[in-house]
Formats: structure tokens, C-alpha cells, sequence
């Protein structure tokens, strides 16, 4: 493994909190490699960098806005809440994992995130996309239960 992705996954970025969602039992040097790989496939096919790349997927699935269930007398309602940079980043991430693990292909997990990563940066239709838009049309349905934040 190269210095120049070590340094790079100690950074707090969008790296480093793709390594956090597939890290198990502190296994870091696992998840390096599976995304290593699959950024080396993406980056192979597209032509661009892995910083490119990353840059590209939070821009196609950053979300001003969170849906949150909220319960208030015994009723749940859908409230949707502002983000902050960090949880953006956490929910841009959280739609890439659970798109790529929703794959039931016969295919390793670097292969299933760089089939996602691939779709999402290159096409308009793939999973993590309809998972971002669909947070985003439940935003809108249920902007009438804004009151119930505070």
C-alpha cells in the first residue's frame, strides 16, 4: 500500500468516513484495500482521479435536508431537519454503502461499490441516487410538519 493513501485516509474526509462505514472489529487495513480497489476500477474506467471522484459524489448526493421520524402523543410524524456539513457528509456515504449492499450480484464488495460509485458519478439513474431522492420528495411531502422541531 502506498504512503501517498495512507496519508490520505488519516485526513477527516469523505475517504476516511468511507473507510468508517466498512471498517469492522478495527480491520482498517481491510477496508483501505477494498476501496483502494474499487477507486482504481472507477478511476480506470471514467479517467478521473480519486479525489475527482469523491468530489463528484458529494456533489450529486449532498442533501440540505434530513427526514427525521419524530413521535409526539403517541403519533410519528416525518419532520424534515437542515444538515450540517458533517452529517451531509455522513448521509452521502450512508446512501453509497446501503446502495452498494442492496447489489445482490455474486460479486466482491469493492466491485459492488465501484459498480455504485461508477453509476452515480458517470450516469443519472443508479441506487444511492433514488435513495437521495427519495429523502428529498419525503422533504417535500412533509414540509407542513415543520412545526413540530421545536
Amino acid at each position: 500500500m502506498s504512503k501517498k493513501y495512507l496519508l490520505f485516509a488519516n485526513k477527516k474526509s469523505l475517504y476516511s468516513i468511507l473507510i468508517g462505514f466498512i471498517t469492522k472489529n478495527g480491520n482498517k487495513s481491510a477496508a483501505i484495500k477494498i476501496f483502494n480497489s474499487a477507486f482504481l476500477k472507477v478511476s480506470k474506467n471514467t479517467g478521473l482521479s480519486t479525489q475527482q471522484i469523491l468530489l463528484k459524489l458529494f456533489l450529486k448526493l449532498n442533501s440540505f435536508v434530513e427526514v427525521r421520524k419524530i413521535k409526539v402523543r403517541k403519533r410519528i410524524f416525518f419532520v424534515p431537519f437542515p444538515t450540517s456539513l458533517k452529517r451531509r457528509l455522513y448521509l452521502t456515504m450512508k446512501w453509497l454503502m446501503q446502495a452498494s449492499k442492496e447489489n445482490k450480484k455474486k460479486i466482491s464488495i469493492s466491485e459492488k461499490i465501484a459498480i455504485e460509485i461508477e453509476q452515480t458519478v458517470m450516469t443519472k439513474t443508479s441506487n444511492s441516487l433514488k435513495l437521495f431522492k427519495s429523502n428529498f420528495d419525503l422533504a417535500l411531502k412533509n414540509r407542513s410538519n415543520l412545526h413540530y422541531r421545536w
